[in-house]
Parts: C-alpha cells; structure tokens; sequence
C-alpha cells in the first residue's frame, strides 16, 4: 500500500463516494469543497486502515482457531 498510485487511488475513490453520498441519498451539489473534504477523510480513512489494520489483522489471523479448520 505504500505506492503512491494506490495512495491517490484511494484518495479519489474516497472523493467519488462522497459525491455518490451526496447526490444520492443528501440531494446535495456534488461539485462543491464538501464533497472534497469529506471525500477526502474518506479517503485518508481508507490509507489508514490499509497501513495499520489490515497488516495487524493478517498477523493475527492466521493465530486464531477457527471452527471446522481441523486445529
């Protein structure tokens, strides 16, 4: 996840949700600074998570017994 393609991809996804968000379900413009802001935190939710959670759940993972996995 430390390649920048796949930082400014998240970061522009997170900008297309939140004007999807806005159109759809808040009747909002979607072309104002809101919905860059929020698509931006969106954004940077998402860069985060894949930096710190999804390594620590992939080390964790493999740890805990699952039911019908013959451990």
């Amino acid at each position: 996840m430390s390649d920048p393609n796949s930082l400014i991809d998240s970061l522009l996804r997170g900008v297309m949700i939140s004007a999807v968000n806005r159109a759809a379900f808040k009747g909002q413009p979607v072309f104002s600074m809101s919905t860059v802001s929020e698509g931006l935190r969106l954004g940077a939710a998402s860069v985060g998570y894949d930096l710190l959670v999804k390594p620590a759940i992939k080390q964790v993972l493999p740890m805990v017994p699952l039911p019908g996995n013959g451990k």
